[in-house]
């Protein structure tokens, strides 16, 4: 297939030195370092990692420092008991206060336990979600880049149909100008040429779009042109892994499996609020007063205080027990849907393992055909100049071995999407 792909691009000159070459591994690389949804991905990951702490899970205490001061100015008048009387303008007081407090939750039913599963729970969905990203655009990425080079083989075959006729037309001008053939010979290798023309425009218009996917997906510009490789290496041997390990592989099985967990210990959360809570708290404060006028013109304290506190919920409207039971309800639908898509990827699987296998038995027989296709068209063409065969057989031959052609870039290109398809759902695209 080498062969035929470089004299092909050879006789078409559809190599351009112009624009910068992109292979399959530097795509990828690009992917995994600019694609969006991979770089949230990372940033969601990120975030549940700051998250996951025993302080947000309620194991540390609070503590608390406060501190002020109060000034201000007043006029008193203050009549005493035994007749005195206290009157000062603009009396002048000032306050200073200042505390350190702990609070800290000695037990609260387990939840602070169970916060902690969770948060490590919850990180660990965020982790698997993001090696699930990486492995779809991953397998976006391979599969936008064999369709265009798909479509750019595609053109290698139009191209080559294009070269194919217009040596059928001249041979057939020179035959009608010379009385060997009618014109009708001619004609219907003119037509075919401009056909072939035609098909190639359209095909390049696929294949730019088709690059703008592809650069969409490498976070770069969508116009932006690349010069692909001319063919994919295939892995032809794969082997079916086991549905046990397959399990332990997918990315989105662990998902759903943690979510499951998670569930669970937020239905435990919930049945944990209708245990009693223990709770300590203490502080130390400060507090200074001076007033020139008033009872007490100075006053200072200043020293520890701490207390104890038990509370227990025994009459919520039913809320609380409402929530637990909807919460265990939660972790039923989540463990239902985790089996429900253990289910599913083993049907995927099987799904892509099937196929990949077709597509392999597929690209054989294209491959062997093709020699078969290329020497009946020497034949014809030997056999057309020295005027043995006629413009109709030599058509065919023509046809013949590019529809062969086609067929074997076809076969090469659902080769790869299939095993592309097989390694994504195994996890396996990136370690």
């Amino acid at each position: 297939m080498k062969q035929i792909l470089a004299g092909i691009l050879l006789l078409s000159g559809t190599v351009s030195t112009a624009q910068q070459r992109l292979s399959l591994s530097d795509a990828i690389a690009k992917a995994l370092e600019h694609n969006f949804d991979i770089r949230i991905a990372k940033t969601a990951l990120q975030q549940a990692e700051r998250n996951n702490t025993l302080g947000n899970a309620g194991f540390s205490p609070n503590v608390n420092a406060t501190a002020g001061v109060t000034t201000g100015s007043a006029n008193t008048r203050i009549e005493f008991a035994d007749g005195r009387v206290q009157e000062v303008a603009n009396a002048a007081s000032v306050g200073y206060n200042g505390a350190v407090s702990l609070g800290w939750t000695l037990f609260d039913g387990g939840r602070m336990f169970l916060n902690k599963k969770l948060l490590n729970t919850q990180e660990a969905v965020v982790s698997a979600q993001l090696k699930e990203r990486v492995q779809a655009i991953v397998s976006q990425t391979i599969q936008a880049y064999a369709a265009a080079v798909f479509q750019k083989q595609q053109g290698v075959a139009i191209d080559t149909a294009l070269v194919l006729a217009k040596t059928r037309m001249i041979l057939s001008q020179v035959k009608y100008e010379t009385g060997a053939s009618a014109k009708v010979d001619f004609l219907q290798a003119r037509v075919d040429y401009n056909t072939r023309q035609s098909d190639s425009l359209t095909l390049e218009a696929q294949h730019i779009s088709s690059l703008a996917t592809l650069n969409a997906l490498m976070g770069e510009e969508a116009d932006r042109l690349y010069v692909l490789d001319d063919e994919l290496q295939m892995n032809t041997a794969l082997q079916p892994t086991d549905k046990d390990r397959l399990k332990d592989l997918s990315p989105s099985l662990q998902i759903a499996r943690q979510n499951a967990e998670a569930s669970e210990l937020s239905a435990k959360i919930a049945k944990a609020f209708m245990l009693p809570t223990l709770s300590v708290n203490g502080a130390y404060s400060y507090s200074r007063t001076q007033s020139q006028a008033g009872f007490a013109l100075f006053n200072q304290s200043y020293g520890p205080t701490g207390g104890a506190n038990l509370s227990m919920p025994l009459f919520q409207g039913g809320n609380l027990r409402r929530q637990a039971k909807i919460a265990s309800l939660q972790a039923m639908r989540m463990q239902l849907t985790y089996d429900w898509q253990n289910t599913e990827l083993s049907r995927q699987y099987r799904t892509a393992w099937g196929n990949y296998e077709m597509a392999l038995a597929a690209y054989k027989l294209e491959q062997e055909n093709i020699g078969y296709a290329k020497e009946n068209l020497d034949i014809q063409k030997a056999r057309f100049r020295v005027g043995i065969a006629n413009t109709l057989e030599t058509r065919e031959a023509e046809n013949s071995y590019v529809q062969a052609l086609q067929r074997l870039f076809t076969a090469a290109y659902n080769l790869k999407v299939s095993e592309t398809r097989v390694l994504e759902l195994e996890g396996n695209l990136v370690k």
